[in-house]
């Protein structure tokens, strides 16, 4: 879902981005990031404060 949110919103989205939020199995974390997709400007800022 994270990487929809980004795309609806017509944000790119590196490799490194993508194959980040792919692999990640911690719930909480890609709800974080899809609450941050909503707002983001640029991809990379998903991972803000990490």
């Amino acid at each position: 879902m994270v990487l929809r949110i980004l795309e609806w919103r017509g944000i790119p989205v590196t490799d490194a981005v993508r194959e980040q939020v792919e692999a990640c199995t911690d719930l909480d974390r890609l709800e974080a990031w899809a609450q941050r997709a909503v707002h983001a400007t640029d991809a990379a800022e998903l991972f803000v404060g990490e």
